[in-house]
């Protein structure tokens, strides 16, 4: 009579795992590059800004709260977390498509 034990059925489980695991990467991924591409058909921005706060840092995408010179407040992303320095209390001219950061010139 053979007896299963928790470690083979733990060895079963394991590639079900990983497969799981790498079909959710690949969901992200796809979603991630759905979402810049549709920010990139939309119109070209350029306001002057005051960052108001940076709440999230998602990996390489960060989040920034701004505020427009008419009072306006927006939350724009950048893809270029590691490139694009930008600290709360910055203020220049900021360039977007969307909800996407293309350029920030601190002045």
């Amino acid at each position: 009579m053979y007896v299963q034990t928790r470690s083979s059925d733990l060895a079963e489980m394991l590639p079900m795992f990983f497969c799981v695991l790498i079909g959710l990467a690949i969901i992200i991924w796809i979603a991630y590059f759905i979402l810049k591409k549709q920010d990139d058909k939309k119109e070209l921005i350029t306001r002057r800004v005051k960052i108001i706060e940076k709440p999230v840092q998602q990996g390489n995408v960060e989040w920034y709260v701004v505020e427009c010179e008419n009072g306006e407040r927006l939350k724009l992303r950048s893809f270029q977390g590691n490139k694009l320095i930008i600290s709360v209390g910055d203020s220049g001219i900021i360039k977007y498509r969307g909800k996407t950061v293309q350029s920030f010139q601190r002045q």
